[in-house]
């Protein structure tokens, strides 16, 4: 083997070093140049002999180090740096290898990451980055390895006005004499690399003959000239379009495309990509990808996430995402590797009418909104669907409280999630009292609901006896007398068919301007039937409680109502109600409906002041309709956000003493009348939502971890919600006595951003908004500090 020894700081080195690479560095791509030494040969190499490094040590070293370029031990790829320690210098520094001029920003931010190993144990070396006046930037120093495979990372700023810098490796310590270390895939790309869509124009390509360039305004896009291929591939390069793409990072990426279908729907909605990168062969069935029937699917809202099918049609520019069934043999992810940045990728024409705009690859680790891919945003982390599929037993099976669901009569795997069963629509008047004429009232849906509850010993409750909505169309026409006839009538036969109901909503939304049965906004006309306001203002529910109490006197008598415990106006106004019909012995508990719209914006601590409010009156506390999804219910059903919210809001309800029940409105997707709210697939794997849920109530099994009532027993740093955030975020925290108390945002590099909190504050459960418009996207910390107590929390801002 030669020896070769090297001055390492040659100003002549330098200064070439200096002058290579003067343009901007792109974040589209790895920085470092031959990360991975695939540019490299096998064997000994010389001070210029690894393109993008330089090779340094000390004269006076003895025997000196050997470099070689090896091919027999990589962590990726087919090459890898081996060095080989023999004789020792003065400094760490003494025998190193430099990743030269590697190109950045002024200000940016950067992440690196390397791979090594060691033959013994025992070896350490230093990953540095840093200006060429030798100051550093960030280093691990040292860095223990193992004789396996290990990535080292960090991040770093470039803090000063440097455009091109260089990344020193140093070897020269004790434990590595004698030793061969191996580095492979240095990496340094912006902290956003491999977070953005790679965006490829249709029309930037090498197309052929019948792949033209066309124009539609501002937009460039391509079409294929001639019509319909019958087989499985383009059938020609005429027909077929070439892109060299360049990726930022390696991984697994989805296929997105912005395309837009013709006037002839499903016969101008299919076209060919390649199976995997690289070129494939026009007529080779096996390389080919066919994308069909996306007429009928696709997202072009701003917020909309591109996943699932979509719905949208013809004549729109829209995106797809190709991994949602649109092929007759489903492609998988494209893999891209550390050493292969730069691939090739080819499409192929199928039929004309189909528009391609553009192209975009996104990692399978995250979601992209149409926002995403039109601006070239970075995405958000996504949760995959595990699989997991719930076989049982029910969530809350043999517990104090229940977790129950509407049902809709026909859902055999409902006893599997659910131990309490609410009928929807089918118990409400409306859906039984079809005609004036009793006899000819429609039970099915009901006696369905009852019986599954009665065989399979779950808690039934009744809903609804009472609401201005879904009521008799007839009922309103009639004059009050009649009107109360029909509504004793309803009350009695509910009785008397179901004798065993354990609860019942006598009356649902009293409050004004809800959905009380006053003739109103469409609803039906019978609150003066019932007594109208009277001397208490609410005569008529106190009747039809008293009704209840007589017709169904083994049942537990439940109010239920909207926008509650989000509200404490709304909250004093609903326990005037409840403590007129406490006072006669008329009512045996609380329900709160939970909406999504009433809960997903709500504070927390409100929610728990308000429980305790209700379970003041001493009555059990029902949680009603619970559902959680998509802020605002928009976009395309997003696993994240939901498992945030009810990460937020699930514990608070459950965990209050006074509640002692919760049903959900709904679980199936396809089967929730808040869209994005269901848990549960078409498939029937669970979203993470649910598992989350599952194994919470595992976790808390009577529900009583926390009392409202009572201040915190010791300091608490709550997640922010939520999280990843643009640009607002909420920050809970608890005091358990009078303290100093700080909250304080810094950066990744551990400055400080901004001091929330700085003063003495009481006991009590505190929630603090952040505004971080003015900052970066990135990652960032929130620490809580009184005296000894120390507590910090990671979250990311995401623009």
């Amino acid at each position: 083997m030669k020896r070769l020894i090297v001055r390492p700081y040659s100003c002549q080195i330098l200064l070439a070093a200096m002058l290579v690479f003067a343009g901007p560095s792109s974040l589209h791509a790895q920085l470092v140049t031959n990360g991975g030494f695939e540019s490299s040969s096998l064997g000994d190499v010389t001070a210029s002999g690894i393109t993008g490094w330089l090779i340094q040590f000390e004269s006076p070293i003895a025997p000196p180090p050997v470099y070689e370029i090896v091919g027999d031990t990589v962590q990726q790829g087919s090459r890898a740096l081996k060095v080989t320690v023999q004789g020792l210098g003065t400094n760490q520094w003494d025998i190193q290898v430099v990743a030269d001029s590697i190109p950045v920003k002024p200000g940016a931010t950067y992440n690196y990451t390397v791979w090594a190993k060691a033959a013994k144990a025992g070896a350490q070396v230093n990953f540095t980055i840093g200006n060429y006046s030798y100051a550093e930037y960030r280093a691990i120093r040292p860095a223990t390895l193992t004789t396996q495979w290990q990535k080292y990372t960090m991040t770093f700023t470039v803090n000063d006005n440097q455009t091109i810098i260089r990344a020193p490796i140093h070897f020269n310590y004790a434990g590595n004499t004698d030793n061969a270390i191996y580095i492979d895939n240095l990496l340094i790309a912006d902290i956003n690399a491999g977070k953005l869509p790679v965006i490829v124009e249709a029309e930037s390509g090498v197309g052929g003959s019948n792949f033209p360039m066309l124009q539609d305004g501002p937009v460039s896009y391509v079409a294929v000239a001639t019509n319909f291929i019958t087989g499985g591939s383009p059938g020609d390069t005429s027909r077929m379009i070439t892109y060299q793409v360049t990726f930022a990072d390696s991984g697994k990426y989805n296929l997105y495309a912005r395309l837009r279908v013709g006037a002839a729907g499903f016969d101008d909605d299919s076209f060919f990509y390649g199976n995997g990168f690289g070129s494939k062969r026009d007529t080779a069935v096996a390389d080919w990808i066919i994308v069909n029937g996306v007429a009928s699917a696709g997202f072009s809202n701003a917020a909309d996430v591109v996943d699932g099918p979509g719905n949208l049609g013809t004549g729109v520019w829209k995106w797809v995402n190709l991994k949602n069934g649109y092929q007759s043999t489903p492609g998988q992810p494209f893999v891209v590797n550390i050493d292969s940045l730069e691939q090739t990728f080819q499409i192929g024409g199928r039929e004309n009418g189909l528009d391609i705009d553009k192209l975009a690859f996104g990692k399978t680790s995250l979601s992209f909104t149409v926002a995403n891919l039109d601006s070239v945003q970075a995405g958000q982390p996504a949760i995959p669907d595990t699989g997991t599929i719930w076989d049982g037993p029910a969530i809350a099976s043999g517990m104090s409280k229940f977790i129950g669901c509407s049902y809709g009569g026909t859902d055999a795997d409902f006893i599997k999630y659910w131990n309490q069963v609410t009928p929807e629509n089918a118990g409400k008047w409306g859906s039984v009292g079809v005609t004036t004429d009793t006899s000819q009232w429609n039970w099915t849906g009901l006696d369905a609901a009852y019986n599954y509850a009665k065989n399979n010993q779950l808690v039934y409750k009744h809903h609804t006896l009472i609401w201005g909505a879904q009521q008799p169309s007839w009922i309103s026409s009639l004059d009050s007398a009649t009107q109360a006839g029909y509504i004793e009538t309803w009350f009695r036969k509910v009785g008397q068919r179901y004798p065993d109901m354990n609860q019942v909503d006598v009356v649902n939304e009293p409050l004004p301007g809800h959905n009380p049965p006053d003739g109103t906004s469409g609803r039906a006309n019978y609150k003066n039937a019932l007594g109208g306001n009277g001397a208490t203002g609410w005569d008529w529910v106190i009747r039809a409680f008293e009704m209840a109490r007589q017709y169904l006197p083994n049942t537990q008598l439940l109010l239920n109502e909207f926008g509650i415990i989000n509200d404490n106006g709304a909250t004093t106004s609903y326990l005037q109600i409840i403590n007129l019909l406490k006072d006669r012995g008329l009512i045996d508990g609380i329900g709160v409906q939970g909406h999504r719209f009433e809960l997903e914006g709500a504070d927390t601590n409100m929610l728990k002041g308000n429980l305790t409010r209700l379970a003041a009156t001493g009555l059990p506390i029902y949680i009603t309709e619970f559902d959680l999804g998509n802020l605002g219910n928009s976009g395309t059903p997003n696993d994240v956000q939901q498992l945030q919210l009810y990460q937020k809001v699930f514990p608070v309800l459950w965990r209050h003493p006074g509640v002692k029940g919760i049903t959900l409105w709904g679980y199936r997707e396809g089967q929730v009348w808040q869209t994005s709210c269901y848990l549960v697939r078409y498939s029937g794997t669970a979203r993470p939502a649910l598992v989350w849920m599952a194994q919470f109530v595992q976790d808390n099994p009577v529900g009583v971890a926390e009392a409202p009532s009572m201040l915190p027993a010791a300091f608490e740093l709550e997640q922010n919600f939520p999280n990843p955030f643009n640009p607002t975020t909420s920050i809970r925290y608890g005091v358990p006595r009078s303290s100093h108390v700080a909250l304080t945002i810094f950066d990744i590099l551990g400055r400080e951003v901004r001091t929330l909190i700085n003063e003495v504050q009481s006991p009590g459960h505190y929630t603090v908004t952040f505004d971080g418009r003015d900052l970066a996207s990135g990652v960032y910390f929130y620490r809580l500090a009184s005296g000894s107590f120390s507590a910090t929390k990671k979250f990311m801002m995401v623009k």
